[in-house]
């Protein structure tokens, strides 16, 4: 005969039954967790790896961790177009080779791009439709692909 699923409500039968069993077990340290947002206990009947004590905490928890996902993407992206409209001046310019700390004085961030490759002795990354290949102390080779042919 298959086993009766427990409610609920039988948990909370066996938790007021026991309840010198769970002070005791409360008191060595077992079985109590925490909210993830308010750091309030977790309820005893709830799920034994309840990460958070109601829905209302669940949903503000994961509301803050998607705005600052969220905010975090628009960081990169402000700091990918300020990286191409510095390259589009240098390049527009008539330069195609600009010293690093030269290049980072006026703002450049060398950590985004959008894509990376790494060769040999630098590196041949892009900044949207702007390639170049960046050493360890100069940025060169800098054109921009005014067409992709496909």
């Amino acid at each position: 005969m298959p086993e009766k699923r427990k409610t609920f409500s039988d948990i909370r039968r066996f938790l007021r039954k026991n309840e010198h069993l769970c002070r005791t077990m409360e008191e060595e340290g077992f079985f109590i967790s925490h909210c993830l947002e308010c750091g309030d206990e977790i309820a005893y009947g709830k799920r034994s790896d309840s990460k958070f004590c109601c829905d209302r905490c669940r949903h503000r928890w994961h509301y803050r961790s998607r705005v600052g996902m969220l905010r975090s993407k628009e960081r990169q992206e402000r700091c990918l177009e300020k990286n191409y409209e510095i390259l589009l001046s240098i390049y527009e310019s008539g330069l195609r080779s600009i010293d690093l700390p030269k290049l980072t004085a006026m703002g450049f961030r060398s950590e985004f791009a959008s894509t990376v490759v790494r060769g040999r002795t630098s590196l041949l990354m892009t900044c949207y439709d702007i390639s170049y290949k960046m050493s360890d102390t100069k940025v060169f080779g800098i054109r921009k692909d005014l067409e992709k042919k496909g």
